[in-house]
């Protein structure tokens, strides 16, 4: 994995990391959509080739 590539990842886990704290804090429909959104979003990234690190993918 290369530095950008660990550096996409990071920053998605910690955008998706952020929503999460968000909406356990605030359990509002919109910080659950805003959750949803960023899900999503890292989904997306990682369907696009985003190398994720094996230890962090679910078997």
């Amino acid at each position: 994995m290369s530095k950008i590539d660990r550096l996409q990842w990071t920053q998605k886990v910690a955008a998706l990391n952020e929503r999460i704290r968000g909406f356990q804090a605030n359990p509002s429909q919109e910080q659950l959509e805003l959750a949803i959104r960023e899900l999503r979003a890292y989904a997306d990234a990682a369907n696009e080739g985003m190398e994720i690190p094996p230890r962090f993918i679910a078997n």
